[in-house]
């Protein structure tokens, strides 16, 4: 995991204590207090740090996890949410590493996942991306379902492999996707708004994009995967 400092310059990279890199750290989460988490699908765990420390150290561990790709801080419910691929789950842990609760299983139905990835949480609701039933599903802190929007298409507002997720400061839904080469944005009832991004490399150009991070001043992060790089954009705001 490599932390840029950009404001005084710095730069290290994170790895477990005595040097040791993780193998296939795919998912990480920022609580208000800075502290970090990391998912690795491969060790199947999750780890964290603190600012002030050197190492990542286990959060959870041997605890259930099969295949962990996403995870997202719930602040308002004080939980660590899990997206489980290989259990086909998302799974809650309270900030002490204790297992809370997990819901949903496989399946096409409202609430079911096929192979879950990405998540976001907010105030307002847990976002999942809910990768080869080729949709978002919305859903409260507690994993009670509310909707879902996409389907499978090449079309504008389809999905092909949708992978991050995020809420911009206004409520507005975007979803990467690895095949489209590009960032879809929708409102929350799934209505398609805005699409950025083509095959290529570019600034402004996607090859097989992958994560998505926005901040709370609008600031838009895309990981572009096959070009080796982080895309940054920036929210302009409706009324610009």
């Amino acid at each position: 995991v490599h932390r840029y400092d950009i404001a005084h310059g710095r730069y290290d990279c994170l790895g477990l204590s005595g040097d040791a890199a993780l193998p296939s750290p795919v998912g990480l989460a920022l609580t208000p207090s800075g502290r970090l988490y990391v998912a690795d699908s491969l060790l199947g765990g999750i780890y964290r740090i603190d600012p002030d420390e050197r190492f990542l150290q286990p959060f959870v561990s041997g605890a259930g996890l099969e295949r962990p790709t996403g995870i997202a801080w719930h602040e308002a419910a004080g939980l660590l949410l899990v997206s489980d691929t290989g259990s086909q789950s998302v799974k809650a842990y309270r900030p002490d590493g204790s297992f809370a609760f997990q819901f949903a299983s496989r399946g096409v139905g409202p609430g079911e996942f096929n192979f879950p990835t990405y998540l976001w949480a907010d105030n307002h609701e847990l976002l999942v991306t809910d990768s080869l039933n080729f949709r978002v599903q919305r859903f409260d802190a507690q994993g009670v379902f509310r909707a879902s929007f996409g389907k499978n298409g090449d079309r504008a507002g389809d999905f092909a492999r949708p992978k991050g997720v995020a809420v911009d400061s206004e409520g507005h839904v975007y979803v990467v996707d690895a095949l489209f080469n590009g960032v879809q944005v929708f409102d929350r009832e799934g209505r398609l708004l805005l699409l950025f991004g083509e095959r290529g490399q570019e600034p402004g150009q996607f090859w097989l994009p992958n994560g998505l991070f926005i901040t709370a001043d609008d600031l838009i992060f895309v990981a572009d995967s096959y070009n080796r790089r982080i895309q940054v954009f920036r929210y302009l705001g409706s009324a610009s």
